[in-house]
């Protein structure tokens, strides 16, 4: 019983799905993805043509049964059946669109109620100029007949097996289009915009990673352009055979460029030596892919393993991206927004076109989108990266001119900033003033109770001169315990005023040692410019000779030369 259940089951949903209850499409409205119309038969060897095709009974055909056809990547032709109906009583012109733009061959035979069959023929492998409208999109013009027209059309491809029939008004085709292409353009625009800028920051900072990504931002211009058909339209009209391979051979080198800008952005071999040689294995084996795969299985294995090559490039960056981040590299957070972006829409789009997924528009271009939010984040990260670098930079220029336990500047900053001072003095005829100090008996303050308070006087000496000096005066430590001042526009007398209170300062600190208070003394010598100085060196060593006069006076003095 459940058995004879099961074949009235079967008999009614092949009833139900006959070629005759299927809807026609009806060419009074516009149609998008007609699927739902269509019926659908595998030609496993790909060699029946339309004779043999239209012999075949209705039930060797099945319901598609969604609005668009999808199938995992084969060497097979599908036809597909659907039938037109034209309720006018005048001949009604539609343009027959089929996306996406990378379809080899599409053979459509269209037969009317009273027999007649026009053939069309089109495609990535046939030239450009066959089809009717100068687009990007496969597209046939047709002028249906009153009443009920048949239409069978063959699909052949290489490529990700999906295949979009639409059937409109050439204006409404045409009209819709000004949205897309502006759309585009817009994208485009913004793409390229990018590219320059950065091409720009790559000339004016040299850093490497720039032009890595300038890299990637081009072949994912050439990637796209070249998979969605605008590369056939624009440069290769009479060349299908270039345009077919420019798509898989443009996604690699996006693949490509996408591992060098990820390698060399998140500085892997500073930071992660393990994952710099794995990611450089990843690029040779990618690379030895894209050139041997073509020999090892042609056409129909590069492509596939184009698309493999492009998900598993996405999930591998989002993981190193990650990994970077986790061990502490902050520029990977914003890098990792956008492979986490990218690797989303890669796993939809892959997914869509290998058929695992059902179609939709959105799927289908997930992976523009995502690529599209990645470029945004990676500005984002490239901006956050430089301005590390910046504060790296200034850190290390504040490093390389600091004394590291004072916090004054150090004898190496002198040179420079003293070259800048005397030749503004020599050109505006004003004075400058130098004081040089050193703490009285310091060696027997280090020898007698340690280098670590010797290291609190000094912090302490130098607090008193930060307190003391005016703001556009300089301070340095020029070593051990003597400290130099550079004193612009300051006649001597000022400089000694000046001298006078730190060494008073000075005077007054108290030291608390293990067994008493140790009190802290200093001398100092002061000189300023004359006619006969050529450098401010000049002016120091007469300080300096002023201050072994103060040394030899009895110390804790001020002497001027």
């Amino acid at each position: 019983m459940q058995k004879l259940l099961a074949l009235i089951f079967t008999f009614c949903i092949t009833f139900l799905y006959s070629n005759t209850l299927l809807p026609p499409v009806e060419l009074s409205v516009p149609n998008y993805t007609v699927g739902q119309s269509m019926f659908v038969y595998e030609d496993p060897d790909a060699t029946m043509t339309f004779s043999d095709i239209a012999v075949l009974p209705s039930n060797d055909f099945e319901p598609l049964a969604k609005p668009v056809a999808s199938h995992l990547f084969t060497s097979s032709a599908f036809w597909y059946k659907f039938d037109v109906k034209n309720s006018e009583n005048r001949a009604l012109d539609r343009l027959m669109v089929f996306e996406p733009a990378w379809l080899d061959s599409v053979i459509i035979n269209i037969v009317t109620q009273e027999g007649k069959v026009q053939r069309y023929e089109g495609g990535n492998i046939y030239p450009y100029a066959q089809r009717s409208l100068d687009h990007y999109l496969i597209n046939f013009e047709h002028l249906f007949d009153p009443g009920i027209s048949t239409v069978y059309i063959q699909v052949k491809t290489r490529d990700p097996f999906i295949v979009s029939v639409s059937i409109l008004e050439k204006s409404l085709f045409l009209n819709e289009q000004l949205m897309i292409i502006l759309l585009v353009g817009l994208i485009y625009g913004g793409i390229i915009a990018m590219l320059f800028y950065n091409l720009f920051l790559y000339f004016g900072i040299k850093e490497r990673y720039y032009a890595y990504y300038v890299l990637y931002l081009g072949t994912y211009l050439m990637a796209n352009a070249s998979y969605n058909g605008y590369t056939f339209m624009s440069l290769f009209s009479d060349y299908p055979n270039i345009q077919n391979w420019s798509q898989s051979i443009n996604i690699y080198f996006f693949v490509l460029s996408a591992l060098l800008f990820a390698r060399s952005f998140l500085n892997l071999e500073k930071y992660h030596l393990t994952l710099y040689k794995m990611t450089t294995t990843v690029i040779y084996v990618i690379l030895a892919i894209a050139i041997l795969s073509p020999l090892a299985g042609g056409y129909h294995t590069h492509v596939m393993l184009s698309i493999v090559s492009i998900t598993f490039m996405s999930a591998y960056i989002f993981v190193i991206s990650l990994v970077s981040w986790q061990k502490g590299n902050r520029s990977a957070r914003f890098f990792l927004l956008g492979a986490t972006s990218g690797l989303i829409g890669a796993f939809f789009t892959s997914l869509t076109v290998m058929s695992f997924i059902p179609y939709s528009y959105w799927t289908y271009k997930a992976s523009d989108y995502g690529i599209y939010v990645d470029v945004v984040l990676i500005s984002l990260a490239l901006a956050d990266r430089m301005k590390i670098t910046q504060e790296k930079k200034l850190i290390a220029e504040q490093e390389a001119k600091t004394d590291v336990l004072t916090g004054l500047s150090n004898r190496r900053y002198y040179y420079k900033v003293g070259t800048k001072e005397y030749q503004r003095l020599k050109r505006n005829e004003r004075n400058v003033s130098v004081v040089v100090f050193d703490i009285d008996n310091f060696k027997n303050i280090n020898d007698s109770y340690g280098h670590a308070l010797g290291d609190l006087v000094l912090e302490n000496t130098s607090r008193i001169i930060k307190e003391t000096i005016r703001e556009y005066d300089y301070a340095f430590r020029m070593g051990g315990d003597e400290f130099l001042l550079l004193l612009p526009e300051t006649e001597v007398d000022e400089a000694y005023n000046l001298a006078e209170r730190i060494r008073k300062e000075i005077k007054g600190l108290q030291v608390n040692t293990d067994e008493h208070i140790l009190s802290i003394t200093a001398s100092f010598g002061i000189s300023d410019f004359n006619k006969t100085d050529i450098t401010i060196e000049s002016i120091a060593k007469r300080a300096d000779t002023a201050l072994y006069q103060a040394k030899r006076a009895g110390k804790d003095r001020v002497v001027i030369l």
